[in-house]
């Protein structure tokens, strides 16, 4: 019987490790969506957000929210921002 709860902890313990890391590339591809290519990574956000409130986190509703508002302001102000980018770094 010990060994069974054993690996019901493993098996939590990988799911939350999962959520974080579909959080962390969620969060990261909604970033990204606001200089390049915003349908694609802002649906990538929106699927990673959703991966990770099936498995019952709460942080993974707040990606999809900011997926959408990010991929929103990322169509709508893409060329701008990364010409500010560009020439705030110098490149």
């Amino acid at each position: 019987m010990d060994e069974f709860n054993n690996t019901g902890n493993q098996l939590s313990s990988l799911e939350r490790q999962g959520n974080a890391l579909f959080i962390i590339f969620g969060w990261i591809s909604a970033v990204i969506s606001l200089f390049a290519y915003p349908f694609i990574f802002g649906v990538i956000g929106v699927i990673l957000g959703i991966l990770s409130s099936r498995n019952g986190s709460r942080a993974g509703l707040f990606l999809i929210a900011g997926s959408i508002i990010l991929m929103g302001l990322g169509l709508a102000f893409s060329g701008v921002m990364t010409n500010y980018t560009r020439q705030y770094l110098g490149i």
